[in-house]
């Protein structure tokens, strides 16, 4: 079997891991930019919003390096996880820093919470899929049909 073939899902593990990696720099300059003409005010929301997809991307380059890769369903529910964790954070620094509350806000952590939840059990429960000649062989390892 070629490297390509064998390689091939944890290189697509290490794209999404980028760009966890580039979303967590962009939420980390945004807090940066937003407070800077915020006139002084922090929150802590806005600053610890690259939090999130800085974990989801070292969590994803450590699958990678794993003997077992996840799946695409699990990438995806994980990096939806991820996004929705960030842009809760984010609302919810905005939110402050104007000097306001918002119960609503407890919506994006109850979803993000969620999406995560389902993406661990995913990766849990998910059997590898076989390619290539191995998906034709019987589970009993008798002739192909």
């Amino acid at each position: 079997m070629y490297t390509s073939v064998t390689d091939a899902p944890r290189r697509r593990v290490l794209r999404h891991a980028a760009g966890e990696l580039g979303a967590a720099l962009f939420c980390g300059v945004f807090g940066m930019i937003y407070e800077h003409f915020s006139h002084e005010v922090y929150s802590y929301y806005m600053l610890y919003a690259f939090m999130f997809p800085l974990a989801a991307g070292l969590v994803l380059v450590l699958m990678a390096l794993s003997s077992r890769p996840p799946a695409r369903r699990f990438l995806n529910l994980f990096n939806s996880a991820s996004a929705t964790l960030a842009l809760g954070s984010i609302a919810a620094g905005v939110v402050e820093i104007y000097g306001s509350t918002n119960r609503l806000l407890l919506v994006y952590q109850l979803a993000g919470g969620l999406l995560l939840t389902a993406s661990v059990f995913t990766y849990i429960f998910e059997k590898p899929k076989l390619k290539g000649s191995e998906a034709q062989l019987p589970p009993y390892g008798g002739p192909a049909q």
